[in-house]
Parts: structure tokens; sequence; C-alpha cells
């Protein structure tokens, strides 16, 4: 009677017992959300930054979309010589390598966490240097030495009151506290004098302030580059930020299809020895039996080759051998990641066709107007890294002393189709709006490289007695060395229209 009266108890603990332990998974949908648990600070942002990295090193949608961005918007930087000498103009053309790179570094940061503090250190560059460089008239020049981005999970973001331009501080890692108080040496007893000498050149005061024990240091530059971010919060999101959960959704679709390869792989050989009319006993002639197929399975796991075709088992009529697979009908079904995939993709704000090539239905979308999106954003980071580099040659213009700076951008992103990009640089060539070296740069030709090879190739024909270039429809005929126009004037497969002017002899009346 006791066990009937505790049986409701006893159950009713455990379906309690199982609905915490639901309730305490970890799901981004459940009513109370993640971010009304926590507040976006920092600790959240240092998280989010590290999922967007882990998800741009592991997940292909991700790196595709952001190295492509990156890739198509960062690329041919022009500079314009605004009254600079050509010595001058040659000294800022042969920045241009160094300013792509970083350039691709901003952006890149830019998009995974939306945090750029880039870092310009300048120093003086010595003759030989400036001579690989084509720069001939000065000995010494101050040019940028050292440009790199700081990590942002290091900066701590306070709102201002004042002004809409919030206080940035570094919180310094207790490696480089360690680092800078040693001398320069690291945790494992390692040295680099010539690591510390730079601090100390590039950054004086960061090193005062380390020495005399702060943990957190006024970040003073004016390159802060801060994504979008809300009143409330003074951290930027990242870009990938919407994307995250879609993202680990997919991981766990992904881990549910790696449990069940494993269970595939480690698959269970059932072997049944005996049956009722064949019994298995303890008999020495049936122990003997049954140590010969153990015999066998062990030598087949001793073997290097563990994963043969034909396994050649020898038994007797009473052993039946039944492998045991896992359904894999989820395994093989690929449509659980169309909708995950398509979402991840509309927090990311790309389009497909970038991403393979073609859309998810053919003839449904206009691929120009998809690119709309991915525009806008290159564009954006573009006038924010080209506002950094007109500072870096502001600043190389003043200390070595020239007159004037360079104007410097990126060139148009050019996303139409090929056939309207031609009709356009038509019309702007034939309206004398574009110049020719110009069009031939956006088809990859120096038109002054082209303009030499075009006079020797002339040359060439002239003394070989060979015209200038093909007779053409209601052209002028091609001149050769010897004065004539290579017309052959007696030939009867001449076919002109024109009348017979030759003078025809009138019959004489008798």
């Amino acid at each position: 009677m006791e066990n009937e009266i505790e049986a409701p108890k006893v159950r009713h603990l455990a379906l309690s017992a199982i609905s915490k332990a639901v309730a305490a998974q970890d799901n981004p949908w459940s009513e109370e959300t993640r971010f009304l648990r926590k507040a976006y600070g920092y600790d959240e942002f240092v998280k989010a930054v590290d999922q967007c990295r882990f998800f741009y090193k592991t997940e292909p949608m991700v790196s595709t979309t952001v190295n492509k961005l990156v890739e198509i918007g960062i690329n041919e930087l022009v500079f314009t010589k605004n009254g600079l000498s050509d010595n001058e103009f040659r000294v800022f053309e042969s920045m241009k390598p160094k300013l792509m790179d970083f350039g691709e570094a901003i952006a890149t940061e830019y998009l995974l966490s939306g945090l750029v503090a880039p870092e310009v250190g300048y120093g003086p560059v010595d003759k030989e240097y400036l001579m690989t460089l084509g720069v001939k008239k000065y000995n010494r020049l101050i040019m940028p030495d050292s440009l790199w981005v700081r990590n942002p999970k290091t900066i701590k973001i306070y709102s201002n009151l004042l002004s809409d331009k919030p206080s940035y501080f570094i919180k310094i890692p207790e490696d480089i506290v360690a680092f800078i108080k040693s001398g320069g040496k690291y945790a494992d007893g390692k040295e680099d004098k010539d690591l510390f000498e730079l601090l100390k050149k590039y950054y004086p005061e960061f090193v005062k302030q380390v020495m005399a024990g702060d943990t957190e240091v006024l970040l003073e530059n004016k390159f802060v580059l801060r994504r979008k971010y809300l009143s409330d919060n003074p951290y930027p999101i990242p870009y990938i930020y919407s994307a995250l959960e879609a993202l680990q959704h997919k991981r766990k679709l992904r881990r549910m299809d790696y449990s069940i390869v494993d269970k595939v792989i480690s698959a269970i050989m059932h072997i049944k020895v005996g049956s009722d009319e064949f019994p298995i006993t303890d008999s020495p002639e049936d122990e003997e039996f049954v140590e010969s197929i153990l015999t066998q399975l062990r030598m087949r796991e001793n073997n290097q080759q563990t994963l043969e075709r034909i396994f050649q088992l020898v038994t007797n009529h009473t052993v039946d051998i039944q492998w045991i697979f896992p359904n894999t009908e989820p395994l093989l079904n690929d449509q659980k990641y169309v909708d995950i995939n398509q979402e991840i993709l509309f927090g990311l704000g790309f389009p497909r066709v970038l991403i393979t090539g073609e859309t998810q239905r053919s003839g449904t979308s206009d691929p120009e107007l998809a690119m709309l999106s991915p525009v806008q954003t290159m564009e954006n980071f573009r006038r924010k890294i080209e506002s950094i580099f007109r500072e870096i040659c502001r600043e190389v213009s003043e200390q070595n002393g020239f007159k004037n700076v360079p104007e410097v951008y990126f060139t148009a992103i050019n996303m139409h189709s090929f056939a309207d990009f031609m009709t356009g640089l038509t019309k702007l060539y034939d309206a004398s709006a574009i110049s020719r070296t110009s069009l031939g740069k956006l088809f990859g030709y120096n038109f002054d490289a082209e303009v030499t090879k075009l006079a020797s190739e002339n040359e060439l024909l002239r003394a070989n007695g060979l015209p200038e270039f093909g007779p053409a429809p209601f052209s002028r005929e091609p001149s050769l060395p010897n004065g004539n126009t290579g017309d052959n004037t007696n030939n009867d497969d001449n076919n002109s229209n024109e009348p017979d002017t030759k003078k025809v002899e009138k019959p004489v009346k008798e």
C-alpha cells in the first residue's frame, strides 16, 4: 500500500526534473531571449567578436562573403599629382602596395568586429631604399614604417555626455604588461629587445603608463572606426552578428550529422552462435568452436587493413552474422540545410549570385539589383579608409616639407554587366569625357607602353614594305613606303558602282 501511495510522488519528481533540464538548455528562441537576459556591454562584445572570428575561419559562407566584400571593395588605389613634382609623386606611388595591404586589414576587421583602431608609425628611410622605389633626388625621407590594426577586444568604450564621440581606453593585456616591465622578456623566458625598443620609440607615453601600473590607457587615435551602434550602447554591432544564431543552429545540425557518421563507422557486428536445434553448451567441443571464431575476429582486429572489402569467417551452420546500422535517412537528407542557409544569407545581406555564380531560381531576380546592398556596404568602409589614407599622405607631405598633398581614392566599383559597361565607356569616349590612359587602365593596359609598342610596330611594317593597317570598308587606303595606296586599279573583280567615265569615240557618218 505504501508503494502505491509513493509511486505518484516519485513520478511527479521525475517529470519535474526532466522539465527543468529541458528549460535549462541554451535555447535562443525561448521566451526570455539572450539579449534581454544580459546587456550588450564589453563582455558581450568580446564574445560576439570571438564568435564572428570563429565562423569566419570555419563557415565557408561567412568567409566567402567577407573575403569578396574586401577583395571587391579594396580595388585599385589612385593618386593624383595635385601640383606635386615627379619625384614627390613617386614617393606616394611607392606607398601604394603597403597602403593596399593596410586597407584590406582595416576592411576585414571592420566587418568582423565593427571596431577598428588603425595604428600608423612613421620612420626615416635611407637613400638606398628610395633608389629601389625610383626616387632619386632625396637622401632621406620620413615615410610610414609601421601599419597595423589593434585588437578590438582590448578596447573599452565609454560614452561621452558632451559630444557624439566616445572615449576609447586600451585594456592592457597581462602578457604585454609583463613584457614591458621585464624590459622585453616574455613569460617563457625568451627576449625580444628590438620590439621593446620599438615600443619605447613609437609609444613612449604608453610604456611610461604601463611602468606606472596603469591597466587601462586612454587611446588617442583619430583614425578609430566604429560601425553601426545603438543609442543605448556605445559598442558597435559586427556585420555578422545578426547571422550568429542561424550559424550556431547550422553547426548543431552538423554535429548531428557527424554523430550519425560516427555511429555508421562504428557499426555493430552481431554474431549469433547456436540455435534452438543446436544450442551451445559447456562441452569442450562447443568451447573450442567459439574460441575458434573469436580467434579469427582477433586476427581481423590486428590487421593493418581493417577496412577490407571481404572478411572471411569460417563457421558451421549454427552461426548467424548481422550488421546493425543506425538510421542514415537524416544524414542523406540535405533539405534541412536549405532554410538555414537562406537565413544566413539574409543575415549577411549578400546575394547568392556572388557566392555560387547563380541564383536560387533562374529568371526570378535581377543580379544588378541584388548588388545594391553589397555595393553600399563596400562604399561605406571605402569612404572611411580613404579618409585614413588622405591623413597619412598629409602627414608624409608635412614631415618631408612637400608643398602639396595628393588626392587619393579607390577606383569605382563596377558591378554592371559587361555590355552595359562597354556602352557607357563608348559614350564617355565619344564625348571626350574619358582619356585614353584611363580607358586602357580599365582593361589592364598602360597607354604609354602601348604607344611605344605601336610606334615600334609601325616602323617595322614600313621597313618591310607592309601597309600600316588592313583595308576596311569606307576607310582610306593604307599607305605603302613608295607612296602608293596599295589599291590595284586593274583588278577585274572591282565591283564599283560608279559610272565609267572613259571617253568613247563617236561613230563617223558616211
